[in-house]
């Protein structure tokens, strides 16, 4: 083998060894990079349902507390969500109509035979903070909701808690984009917000 053949393959020795130091590289990377960022992922997603489960846990206590039925507005398609409460923004609007002058049989006015004006009732923002949107960290998000009408997993859904504190059995769904999820469940009868586990079952 001639002096330039020679060198010829020992250039082609060092480039495949490079190569090979560079795969070795990059695969003891991704062994400690990959976990590392799936662990990451997953203490997000812990840690939005945690916020998520104590802001359930406030709009329950707040409905007790106020005796107005309150709710947890999500908006699936912006990813964001907030406190609401049974209100009624318009009230001030209704003039109620004055008793003497309806009962008045003296004067022979007539007596209404429709029922009293009302206004009717609506969800809005509660006061402060809590009547605002928020999101979850690090592009964690609610996938969908398991309700009594099927799972929803676009729109506007809700979970409503009644003045006593009650509300529909729902699963409330987070994912984050690493494909790891967590689930958490509104129980109407343990007045409680409980973490599923893979089986579907309250831990």
């Amino acid at each position: 083998m001639s002096r330039a053949a020679r060198a010829s393959a020992h250039r082609r020795g060092f480039t495949l060894i490079e190569v090979l130091a560079v795969v070795a590289i990059l695969a003891l990377a991704a062994v400690i990079v990959l976990p590392n960022l799936q662990a990451l992922g997953e203490r997000r997603l812990r840690h939005a349902a945690q916020r998520l489960a104590a802001e359930l846990e406030l709009a329950r206590q707040r409905a007790v507390v106020t005796g107005i039925p309150h709710r947890i507005l999500f908006d699936l398609r912006n990813g964001v969500y907030r406190i609401e409460w049974l209100g009624s923004p318009d009230a001030e609007k209704v003039q109620p109509v004055a008793a003497a002058q309806e009962y008045d049989v003296q004067q022979g006015s007539k007596l209404p035979l429709k029922a009293p004006m009302q206004t009717a009732l609506e969800f809005a923002p509660v006061p402060d903070s809590f009547g605002s949107f928020h999101n979850f960290e690090g592009d964690v998000r609610v996938a969908g909701l398991e309700t009594s009408y099927g799972w929803i997993a676009e729109g506007l859904p809700e979970v409503v808690f009644e003045r006593d504190g009650s509300a529909a059995y729902t699963e409330i769904v987070l994912e984050e984009p690493g494909g790891a999820h967590q689930t958490l469940a509104v129980l109407p009868l343990d007045d409680a917000v409980r973490y599923l586990d893979d089986d579907g079952k309250p831990r």
